[in-house]
């Protein structure tokens, strides 16, 4: 199976699988992470590696951490680098926070549409950034998606509210940052915060 196809049409590890038994077609997605001369396919590889064993109970393949971990710190393309940052976070791996944000930063100053994809070669959405933030968690993660919802450009800001409706261990500010972004004079972020806050809040007993 090609690494797009596997981005499309992700077989999830089996229960019957055992621990560090890796299918074939992660192998062959680490093989092209660690090795492929195509950053596009690179990359494609490292979304593939993180959205294919994202849902296992088990920890996930230490072959595949140190993989994404390596390719974060090391590959020489950026979008290789981000994509790997983003599948660490998807793996709950708040050690790649830091550097999802700093692609995410990175695509604003570009100019680069932050409700599209990330590149042409690399057709994951940006939103899944923000959401693989919302996902793993943690202040970082949190305080950075609150500022870009406040006050982030347009088109950033309803992508950071639907992440935030993610985030599960913020203490409460999380619900404060909507409340106030409930109000807010765009509509779009109006609506979105609202429709957050309501998914969020338990339904009131009758």
């Amino acid at each position: 199976m090609s690494v797009p196809a596997m981005v499309l049409g992700l077989t999830l590890w089996t229960a019957a699988a055992a621990v560090g038994d890796l299918p074939q077609q992660y192998q062959d997605a680490l093989i092209v992470l660690r090795t492929g001369n195509d950053p596009a396919r690179r990359a494609l590889a490292a979304i593939a590696l993180g959205h294919g064993l994202s849902g296992l109970e088990a920890a996930p393949d230490a072959d595949v951490v140190a993989a994404l971990g390596s390719a974060m710190r090391a590959d020489q393309d950026p979008t290789v680098q981000a994509m790997a940052s983003y599948a660490l976070c998807v793996l709950r791996d708040r050690r790649a926070v830091s550097n999802l944000i700093a692609a995410v930063q990175s695509s604003i100053a570009r100019g680069v549409d932050q409700q599209g994809p990330v590149s042409d070669a690399v057709r994951l959405p940006i939103p899944y950034l923000y959401r693989a933030l919302g996902h793993v968690g943690g202040p970082e993660a949190t305080a950075f998606l609150i500022e870009i919802a406040r006050a982030g450009p347009a088109r950033a800001r309803v992508p950071a509210i639907a992440a935030l409706g993610l985030v599960v261990d913020d203490d409460g500010q999380v619900e404060r940052a909507l409340a106030r972004l409930a109000g807010d004079a765009d509509p779009n972020v109006r609506n979105a915060a609202r429709y957050v806050l309501g998914e969020r809040r338990p339904p009131r007993r009758k």
